[in-house]
């Protein structure tokens, strides 16, 4: 893959995202984005975005992975290089201050989830996004989802900002 370039992912076909297959499929895609973060984080490591107490195992490991330099979230948590910070907000980091940027299922929960995009960009080399499939009815179907991304939406992500990798 070439991560220079303006890209944007969706992996595997639609079976098995809807119902019970989601939460399989949800896992091997942030596994991948995850190895896709690891393998850009270089020396200035990885800001986590939205890596707050509401977490899956996996997410947890990802928060206590070694990569990562920053874990952001609104919510208070008691993670190492933990900040408290709301990212629908200008973040209090330098341009480019880290290697990568990583938001795993956060963008549909914002009401202002371009500015988070913005943001994501402007501190990190690259940002790697993970978003729920535009098939998947939980994504379309949860309460906590301000926004249904569609893959036009994902595409356009993607074409809009040169550092950016999306999975879905």
């Amino acid at each position: 893959m070439n991560t220079t370039a303006k890209v944007a992912i969706g992996f595997g076909s639609i079976v098995g995202v809807i119902f019970t297959g989601d939460i399989v499929y949800t896992t091997h895609v942030k596994k991948e984005a995850w190895n896709c973060a690891r393998s850009l984080a270089g020396t200035k490591g990885v800001i986590n975005l939205g890596a707050g107490p509401d977490r899956v195992f996996p997410s947890q490991r990802i928060a206590l992975s070694p990569e990562v330099v920053a874990n952001v979230d609104i919510i208070p948590d008691g993670l190492p290089h933990y900040f408290r910070y709301d990212i629908e907000n200008e973040l209090p980091f330098a341009d480019k201050q880290f290697s990568v940027s990583y938001a795993s299922h956060i963008l549909e929960h914002l009401g202002n989830w371009q500015l988070a995009l913005e943001e994501a960009c402007r501190v990190a080399d690259f940002a790697v996004i993970v978003l729920p499939h535009p098939l998947s009815p939980w994504g379309k179907l949860s309460p906590a989802h301000k926004q249904h991304f569609s893959r036009s939406d994902i595409e356009q992500m993607g074409k809009n900002h040169n550092n950016v990798v999306v999975f879905y």
